[in-house]
Parts: C-alpha cells; sequence; structure tokens
C-alpha cells in the first residue's frame, strides 16, 4: 500500500485525537480548578521493509503523550464561605473511596458527615494530620489564610495544602482530582496562602482552545481529502492496469 495513504491516515488520526482533547478542554471550561489538557506528537518514519509489511511502522503522526497545562487558572472572588483558592504552589488533599487525591478545586461544602468535603460530597477534605476535618455541631466557622477551620471554641483543624517536587508525577483521575504516580512524599507548602471566599477556575481559554478545534477540523478534513484523491489515483491506475492487460 502508498506510504502517503498510511501518512494521510495517521493524520486524520491525530487530529481525531487533538479535537477529543480539546472538546474535553471546552466542556470543563466552568470546572473549578480544571487544568487543560494537550496533545504532543511525534513523527513516525517507515522502518526499513516493505510498507505494511507485519512487524512494521506505517509513516505518519503518532500521539507522542497528553499532558495537562502546569500554570494555574484564574482565580475569582466568589464571596462564598467555603470557596477557597490558593495562591502559591500546592493542592489540597482530598480522601475519596478510600485513596488520597489531590485537587485546586476548592468549592466544598459539609457532607452528611459533618466533614468538610468537596463539592459533590464523595471526597473528604484532610487536615495536615491525615483525617478529615470535622465541624459537625458547629454553629458558625471560617477559614483563615493558613488553612486553620476557626470555630467559636477555636481552630477545629488545619487544612493541608501540600506541594510537589514534580508535579509530572500527578495524574489526572477526573473530577478535577489527581493521583500520586509514585515518588517521594508531598510536603506542606508553607509559602501558599489559603484565600477565603475565592474560587480558582479552569486553565482553559476559550477563544484559543476554539481557534485550536477550527484548525484540528481543517487539518482532519485536508488529511481526509488527500486519502480520498489518493484512494482514487490507485483506483484509476488499477483499472487502466486491468485495460491494458486485457
Amino acid at each position: 500500500m502508498s506510504n502517503s495513504l498510511f501518512v494521510s491516515a495517521a493524520g486524520m488520526l491525530a487530529e481525531d485525537a487533538r479535537t477529543d482533547v480539546i472538546a474535553n478542554n471546552l466542556a470543563n471550561v466552568r470546572t473549578a480548578g480544571f487544568r487543560k489538557d494537550f496533545v504532543s506528537f511525534r513523527q513516525r518514519l517507515l522502518r526499513s521493509g516493505a510498507a505494511g509489511a507485519a512487524g512494521r511502522s506505517a509513516p505518519g503522526l503518532a500521539i507522542d503523550r497528553t499532558a495537562w497545562d502546569r500554570e494555574a487558572g484564574p482565580a475569582v472572588v466568589t464571596g462564598r464561605a467555603l470557596d477557597l483558592a490558593l495562591q502559591g504552589p500546592g493542592w489540597f488533599a482530598i480522601r475519596r473511596d478510600g485513596q488520597t487525591r489531590y485537587t485546586r478545586a476548592g468549592d466544598f461544602q459539609v457532607n452528611s458527615a459533618g466533614h468538610l468535603a468537596t463539592s459533590d460530597g464523595r471526597g473528604e477534605v484532610l487536615s495536615v494530620n491525615g483525617t478529615p476535618i470535622s465541624v459537625s455541631g458547629v454553629s458558625r466557622f471560617e477559614i483563615n489564610g493558613r488553612g486553620e477551620v476557626v470555630g467559636p471554641d477555636g481552630v477545629l483543624g488545619t487544612i493541608a495544602v501540600l506541594a510537589f517536587d514534580d508535579e509530572s508525577r500527578l495524574e489526572k483521575a477526573g473530577d478535577a482530582l489527581f493521583r500520586d504516580a509514585g515518588g517521594p512524599p508531598p510536603k506542606a507548602a508553607t509559602a501558599t496562602e489559603v484565600v477565603f471566599g475565592a474560587l480558582e477556575q479552569a486553565s482553559v481559554q476559550p477563544v484559543r482552545e476554539m481557534t485550536a478545534m477550527i484548525a484540528a477540523m481543517r487539518a482532519y478534513e485536508m488529511n481526509a481529502e488527500a486519502l480520498r484523491l489518493q484512494d482514487e489515483m490507485l483506483g484509476r491506475a488499477a483499472n487502466d492496469v486491468g485495460r491494458l492487460q486485457a
């Protein structure tokens, strides 16, 4: 089979993958603490041997990796008592389904157990001691810049804000949560301030994503048209050869 067919097909697959990633970014533009994803590609060359032979790589673009944006989204003032934003590096520690997860989404609430929890109530915010923070039976409380949850009778707990030496080891786990793929344990982000009544927005810029979407769709269409033309030329060549041999 013609190498050019492989190149066009690989280009279509690459642009289709990029479109899926951009669509997911746009779908989460209003998700607090969401970090946008991006796809990087590498050029795949045909190894020596016949095209399409068993064990041989076809030429064209191939997905290298999908990564997430390291830059934090903008923080906006909401005035909501349980909205928290982090000014500086670091992550809130969350216990969900028995596993520790990390997030920048600070749109918290109090769950049915009386613990400070994520917006869906499924993950509980951990203190610096690694335990949930209970506000059950407390008439009112506030959270200061040190992450201390303060009630009428004193500090109920201090929200853990942890930093990683290498954030690339964090993997997305859904719902703006990340899992630690392994490495040295995170340390307290002592220089980071917890901002009360504010919320970190998604690091998605809709205009840029829409522009990238249009570019990806056009590239997909160009590869599809090139594939169609090549298929048409191969068909004509096969038919012409058949007539000459007849």
